[in-house]
């Protein structure tokens, strides 16, 4: 408390700490500071500028390829929303998201977003392009507003796309919080649309959701692939993947990044695969040159090629078969490790010749 102080701006920052302390949920107790009022000005600025944004067409889709890890072909996208704002400044979308999420003004930007989707699909198509299924978020705000379901259908009838064309991702946690979610997700697969559960294994994950509710598609989150290469992550994975695939449900996995992830996935029945492997997302007009060449095709460099081999000789469940290894440890001693070398102690003593060379230096 400060004197001379509003009674309005002392209960304001008092309530802010409160919520701040909910959120950490470790804590019992929360002090407002000068970065809070920071951070609540940043807050409002963003909520103020809303209407001029939207106006002024700042909030751009952008695509996020999805292929198959079979035979590398384009076989979807995922439509995501960037602020670029007139002096060319881009906004995080983890920055603005939640807070709208928070005002209940993100149901005008999903219905913004999708519409926008809607024209495209329908561009790319009179044009003679062959157009893949875009996925589409839908907010848990949007997803409790009465009649979300018809205005959806609406807006594709009206610019002419087959609802299949746009499935909907509805987050894990927000699918398995109220049982009414089923009602409008047997909803939009009345009108046409596929529905898949975006983020799961980010937080916990219910798989009694997966039988009370009809998805067609689940999307392993990053943080569960991340764990490839595990042990156990393999395992997770392995089943997840096995029980959806029993359930009848499509598996797309998110947020692979490299080749041996790509090659786990593969060997495991994953359906589809986005990622930066494979294309960060990209804004409308780089995505048509997808569309043109949908076959995906990358070069490697010599340092892809050693990574990948290092990556495999370590993996329990791959167990390539190598016959030796060459450790370069510093620029002038090359060591070879041969077949039946003792590879434990060999690698003990130069790491420990190597890291006494980079302290001297």
């Amino acid at each position: 408390w400060s004197t001379g102080k509003k009674i309005e701006m002392a209960y304001n920052e008092a309530i802010s700490a409160k919520h701040d302390a909910r959120e950490k949920q470790n804590i019992d107790y929360s002090f407002f500071n000068e970065e809070d009022t920071k951070r609540l000005i940043r807050e409002k600025e963003m909520i103020d500028s809303f209407e001029d944004a939207m106006a002024r067409k700042e909030f751009k889709v952008f695509f996020q390829p999805k292929y198959s890890p079979k035979n590398k072909e384009l076989v979807g996208a995922e439509a995501l929303v960037r602020w670029i704002k007139k002096d060319g400044s881009i906004t995080n979308p983890g920055d603005f998201i939640p807070i709208f999420e928070r005002n209940n003004i993100i149901r005008k930007l999903d219905e913004y977003i999708f519409r926008n989707v809607c024209l495209y699909l329908k561009k790319w198509k009179d044009s003679g392009k062959k157009i893949v299924p875009v996925s589409v978020n839908l907010s848990r705000a949007s997803l409790y507003y009465k009649g979300v379901t018809e205005e959806y259908e609406r807006i594709t009838e009206i610019i002419g796309v087959d609802s299949k064309m746009l499935p909907i991702e509805i987050t894990e946690s927000a699918a398995v919080a109220d049982s009414a979610v089923k009602e409008i997700i047997d909803s939009f697969h009345a009108l046409g649309f596929s529905l898949q559960m975006d983020d799961f294994g980010s937080g916990y994950s219910s798989l009694a959701s997966l039988n009370l509710m009809h998805f067609d598609t689940l999307k392993l989150d990053k943080s569960l692939v991340d764990y490839i290469g595990e042990f156990g992550g393999n395992r997770l994975i392995e089943h997840t993947i096995s029980l959806a695939k029993e359930l009848g449900i499509q598996i797309t996995a998110e947020g692979v990044e490299n080749e041996n992830q790509v090659k786990f996935l593969k060997n495991i029945g994953c359906d589809s695969i986005q990622g930066f492997f494979y294309s960060k997302p990209v804004p409308a007009e780089d995505f048509i040159q997808t569309l043109d060449n949908p076959v995906f095709d990358m070069v490697k460099s010599d340092t892809d090629y050693v990574e990948e081999h290092l990556y495999n000789f370590n993996q329990s469940y791959y167990r390539p078969s190598f016959h030796s290894v060459v450790i370069n440890l510093t620029k002038n001693d090359i060591t070879d490790y041969y077949e039946y070398a003792d590879w434990e102690n060999m690698l003990r003593v130069k790491t420990r010749k190597f890291t006494d060379a980079v302290e001297k230096t």
